[in-house]
């Protein structure tokens, strides 16, 4: 059991890293094309768009709920380990499983809304307000990933008993 329970925190810490970078990338690099000029930027025939619709479809369905499974086994094999171990991967883990399902109820559905449908329908102002909106939130996203990567890595680095 020890094992699988190690095991689960490694590979969620190296994805949990994983994805922070590829968020950081995205957000710094990729969402500027679409979102600091809505909602003309979204506008359908801007081809800047086939970068997030790309990601959008290929990526981020594949490894957002992928590890989110990796952040419910790693929660799930924490209980019976040393209190302090316990509650850093618990803390890690469950902060992330929150990320997730944050992840697949408002960012995955908004930004399918505003990118690849080009805003829905949505008036110009409303689309902007959300895009603005959509990025924010996304930094706190962000944050919410870099302290589970933190805290992974705590739980990692504390002595086994």
């Amino acid at each position: 059991m020890r094992l699988l329970s190690s095991l689960t925190l490694w590979v969620f810490v190296i994805g949990t890293g994983f994805i922070l970078g590829a968020g950081l990338y995205e957000t710094l690099v990729v969402v500027p094309f679409w979102a600091a000029n809505a909602p003309q930027s979204l506008m359908d025939g801007n081809p800047v768009l086939r970068v997030p619709i790309r990601s959008g479809q290929v990526f981020w369905p594949v490894v957002t709920p992928g590890l989110g499974i990796v952040a419910l086994a790693a929660f799930l094999t924490s209980f019976g380990m040393p209190q302090k171990e316990m509650i850093w991967r618990l803390a890690a883990t469950g902060l992330f499983l929150l990320m997730t399902i944050a992840t697949l109820a408002y960012f995955s559905p908004s930004i399918i809304n505003m990118v690849e449908h080009h805003g829905a329908g949505r008036s110009r102002d409303a689309l902007a307000a959300g895009a603005k909106m959509w990025v924010a939130l996304n930094w706190l996203r962000i944050a919410m990933v870099a302290a589970s990567l933190g805290m992974g890595l705590r739980a990692l680095t504390l002595p086994t008993a």
